[in-house]
């Protein structure tokens, strides 16, 4: 029995041995843990992932400084409006700023981008106090122009277009505008 004994146990300490062996084998073929080549991709899809949200906060910056600009803008151009609104309709003469074809006021030139002179009467410019991320003051060119939209000789319409825009101009932030009707 001694001898039987003898053999289980050298058998029983062979296989720890070469469990032992292999689990050092796995170690050093890299059955365990991360390669670098792992650790690189998995760096270079995190990477992407933090210039995406680093790309999409400066998106929302930009498009929140011209949502505000177009905010103030919009509330300069309802100034004005407010004031033609309650204009007597006889004080009211055809004329003013230049419309494009598809109703909407020119403040450059399309082909040069020149600025097209202000026609007297019809502009004012608006400065606000206070109204920058800065905290300066920021000025508005208004512009409008009043036209005859119907006229039956007894029967009197003017369409009054109004458009607001930053100065100085800037391609980024374009004119917001405003169109309504006054009847006779």
């Amino acid at each position: 029995m001694n001898t039987f004994r003898k053999r289980t146990t050298s058998l029983a300490f062979r296989k720890a041995i070469m469990t032992r062996l292999s689990l050092d084998h796995a170690s050093r073929t890299g059955e365990r843990g991360f390669s670098l080549i792992e650790l690189m991709i998995a760096s270079f899809i995190l990477g992407i992932g933090v210039l995406s949200v680093t790309t999409m906060i400066g998106t929302s910056i930009s498009r929140n400084h011209s949502s505000k600009n177009d905010t103030v803008a919009m509330a300069a151009a309802e100034q004005v409006m407010e004031e033609l609104k309650t204009t007597l309709f006889s004080s009211l003469t055809v004329g003013g700023s230049t419309l494009q074809s598809d109703g909407r006021l020119l403040f450059e030139n399309p082909s040069d981008g020149s600025a097209y002179a202000t026609v007297n009467g019809y502009f004012r410019s608006i400065t606000l106090t206070n109204s920058d991320e800065a905290g300066q003051s920021v000025t508005y060119q208004v512009r409008w122009n009043i036209a005859a939209a119907f006229n039956d000789g007894t029967n009197r319409l003017l369409r009054i277009t109004i458009g607001a825009r930053r100065l100085p101009s800037n391609q980024r932030l374009p004119p917001v505008q405003l169109v309504f009707t006054k009847a006779e």
